[in-house]
């Protein structure tokens, strides 16, 4: 009873949707974010590479739906192989941070590549004036979402196709998304737990477990000499970091300024810097020229006597003066904290302070410990580490307790056999996947 009454509960709320859009219209006058939403979904009927393939009579083999960019990067490593296997795919996606990297993907793919920027604002049951159906859109029989965008219209496509879920995690099961799974007649979880849950809550329906982040980091590890020889600009820099065994390394990646609190109440970080004896890279989250300053700003106050150093394309960065007063570097540059994680044995990852720590398997993976603040309980990624490498993984409770912890870290070396095993598994596993989703 309980799934028919869900199922009457989905059509209602595709029902009202159309109602539900144009009252949000009507507001967009008074809410700048109504309006800036409204903006983005209405890309969709200017952008060709958001035709739908039912206007050219043709129809798509497979239709991804993602919310923003990492959940891009989860399933990255299908889409490129569905790609070299020349299929046609529909991606659908909810967020602005993630539209240039689809628009790129449909540019370099314009024959089998169709995007859509999921209409949150202007859904609607039928296509009608500025707003869109999302079942009126999509065109292929196999829809594969990922992790957690259970909008009605979505589920509702499960109707008449064949729903598939990626990266499913029993975090925040609440009763809309319990009735939800069982729209789905695959569930990919991310880990070996949430795959043992998954299969006590929903005997009959495919459970299996794979990380998608894992290829796609392996790839970019694997050309990581390629991808960072295209900045002639951190040459120098990457000389330095390979011919200093000497000295101990710290990267903060995806760093906050509410990460920097890890420094307080402890002197030694300075003289450690002064001296020579640590050497300290801050990737920033924020790469915005407001949030450099307040960065700057902040590591001043704690480091009052270190130099802090600017490192960017456009930086006019001086390696000898940096050599000679050894201070702190804030990598300004987008698009290779992955591939300069392997350059450092111990890495904080930032977030832990905010809403949720970032990506902890990319310096995993590369090979680095990994230190994280307190708020973990939203990484998937996290739970995956603990559950494998435990020793290799460290969640700071004290922060003033971090200069004691990264010194007895950097005498340890990290656990390569570990994850050897994780890369030898790694296409093997993820073959079986795909058989799995190609013959469901």
């Amino acid at each position: 009873m309980s799934r028919t009454l869900f199922i009457f509960f989905l059509i209602l709320l595709n029902i009202i949707r159309l109602p539900l859009s144009i009252c949000l219209i009507v507001l967009k006058n008074f809410f700048p974010f109504l309006r800036k939403r409204l903006d983005f979904e209405r890309k969709n009927f200017s952008d060709v590479h958001s035709i739908s393939f039912y206007r050219e009579n043709l129809q798509a083999d497979y239709c991804f739906e993602i919310s923003s960019e990492g959940e891009l990067e989860q399933v990255r490593p299908l889409i490129e192989f569905f790609l070299m296997q020349s299929k046609k795919l529909e991606i659908i996606f909810s967020s602005c941070s993630v539209a240039l990297k689809c628009e790129s993907l449909a540019k370099k793919y314009p024959e089998n590549v169709r995007i859509l920027r999921l209409p949150v604002a202007s859904a609607s049951f039928i296509n009608f004036l500025y707003f869109r159906s999302l079942w009126q859109w999509v065109s292929a029989p196999v829809v594969l979402l990922c992790r957690y965008d259970f909008y009605p219209e979505l589920l509702t496509l499960g109707f008449s196709r064949k729903l598939i879920l990626l990266s499913a995690s029993q975090k925040k099961f609440t009763w809309y998304k319990k009735e939800s799974y069982n729209f789905f007649k695959i569930i990919i979880c991310s880990n070996q737990s949430d795959e043992v849950f998954f299969k006590r809550q929903y005997p009959k329906i495919k459970i299996d477990s794979f990380d998608f982040r894992i290829p796609r980091i392996l790839e970019r590890l694997n050309s990581r000499e390629t991808t960072l020889s295209e900045h002639q600009e951190l040459k120098m820099y990457l000389d330095f970091l390979e011919n200093s065994p000497s000295v101990n390394k710290l990267i903060l990646g995806s760093a906050w300024i509410s990460d920097f609190k890890i420094f307080l109440g402890e002197d030694r970080w300075n003289k450690s810097i002064l001296s020579g004896t640590l050497h300290m890279l801050i990737v920033p989250h924020d790469l915005s020229i407001d949030s450099i300053s307040l960065i700057q700003k902040q590591l001043f106050d704690i480091f009052p006597m270190v130099p802090i150093y600017i490192l960017s394309k456009k930086s006019t960065f001086n390696m000898d003066e940096f050599k000679s007063k050894p201070g702190i570097i804030i990598l300004n540059m987008s698009g290779i904290l992955c591939e300069l994680y392997h350059y450092f044995k111990v890495s904080y990852v930032g977030g832990g302070f905010e809403r949720s720590i970032h990506s902890v398997l990319e310096p995993f993976l590369a090979g680095s410990t990994v230190v994280v603040g307190g708020n973990v309980q939203r990484s998937a990624e996290y739970d995956y580490i603990k559950s494998i490498a435990p020793s290799e993984i460290d969640l700071l409770n004290n922060e003033e307790s971090f200069y004691t912890l990264f010194n007895s870290l950097i005498e340890k070396d990290p656990q390569k056999e570990i994850r050897q095993a994780i890369f030898n598994d790694c296409s093997d596993k993820m073959g079986k996947i795909i058989s799995e989703i190609t013959t469901c």
